[in-house]
């Protein structure tokens, strides 16, 4: 996406959970310069497969499951640390992604999530 002119990254996330709060914030601690915004994966619930609800990455292209992990992480810190992971079959990195992302309302335990601060600032929203 281009914002005058710029060219941003943006992270898709569930904003209900807490996982996935902290996730954004650890991003935007690594995140110096600024380069990486923030949006509600329900932003895209009618162009992405179903199976699809926690992690989405677009920068130069769209990344899903672990390759949105590794993708973001590397952009986060600048430079390309967390390709290492890239070693490990995707068919693999993508089953411990889904066993994660399938748990991870049991995290919550019933507890309401709020949006940290410093990740409200770089939301997007349409």
């Amino acid at each position: 996406m281009r914002l005058r002119g710029v060219i941003i990254n943006i992270l898709y996330f569930d904003d209900d959970c807490i996982m996935c709060n902290t996730f954004a914030k650890t991003i935007v601690r690594l995140d110096k310069k600024e380069r990486i915004y923030f949006a509600s994966i329900k932003e895209l619930d009618d162009i992405l497969p179903e199976e699809i609800d926690s992690v989405v990455y677009y920068s130069d292209d769209l990344y899903m499951k672990s390759n949105a992990v590794i993708e973001v992480m590397n952009d986060a810190v600048g430079f390309k640390a967390f390709s290492i992971f890239k070693a490990v079959p995707v068919c693999f990195r993508n089953r411990l992604y889904d066993f994660i992302a399938r748990n991870r309302y049991r995290v919550n335990r019933g507890d309401s999530c709020e949006i940290n601060p410093t990740v409200r600032k770089r939301i997007i929203s349409s």
